[in-house]
């Protein structure tokens, strides 16, 4: 490897380095995308790079590849592409990489020459911004299951109070069930009932969902 090659790959290495300690600190997916491609598109080696995610695509060019047709595809492994297949005109770089971060998500890398060095921490970048994306959206995950088991305790402190009151019905009809009407009794008896019925029902629905929550965090996590 020449001097010239030797700093481009010392500068890549930094720009890494500084990628990977930093891009965990970001609260958004999008954040983080730009600031993977801020990074990558400072390295001379790199010509363009694009990232398309579910919010939309983020680039950095020194070239015009936006038309590129490899852009259309999101990759399921990673790849080299020879510029040649790639059909852009008037191109500037040799060699294509398409990586993939997500089901949503896909690195293009435009890069001037094929080193093999380079191509590897390109990859272990695009790994760490797949890795910083997935733990942000596992936060995100927690965060509202944390939201929804303290709404989940508001609402059934509420509904124990709504319990209360048809219970004390009942009781009261019990205590005094040699001065009430005895078909007025069970009126009130069965109005009780019902109102308990509901509100162990919403406590049904309340439980279900939790549960649903709980499970779909797990398979995230596993």
């Amino acid at each position: 490897m020449d001097i010239y090659g030797l700093r481009e790959l010392n500068e890549l290495l930094l720009n890494a380095f500084i990628f990977s300690s930093n891009v965990w600190m970001f609260k958004s997916r999008d954040e983080m995308i730009e600031y993977f491609c801020d990074h990558v598109i400072e390295c001379d080696i790199c010509t363009a790079v694009v990232v398309s995610d579910e919010s939309g695509e983020h680039y950095r060019i020194n070239e015009n590849v936006l038309k590129c047709r490899y852009l259309n595809y999101i990759p399921r492994v990673f790849s080299l592409v020879n510029a040649e297949y790639c059909e852009c005109e008037d191109v500037k770089h040799k060699i294509l990489l398409s990586i993939p971060v997500s089901n949503r998500t896909a690195v293009y890398i435009f890069l001037k020459d094929s080193d093999e060095e380079a191509v590897q921490i390109l990859k272990d970048m695009a790994t760490v911004l797949s890795g910083a994306i997935e733990n942000l959206e596992i936060k995100i995950e927690l965060s509202a299951m944390v939201s929804r088991l303290k709404a989940n305790l508001e609402h059934f402190e509420y509904l124990s109070d709504r319990l209360r009151n048809p219970l004390s019905v009942i009781i009261g009809v019990c205590e005094l069930k040699d001065a009430i009407d005895t078909e007025k009794a069970f009126e009130m008896v069965r109005e009780s009932a019902e109102k308990i019925k509901s509100v162990l029902d919403n406590l049904a629905d309340a439980e279900v969902k939790s549960k649903e929550m709980f499970e779909r965090v797990h398979d995230n996590n596993i």
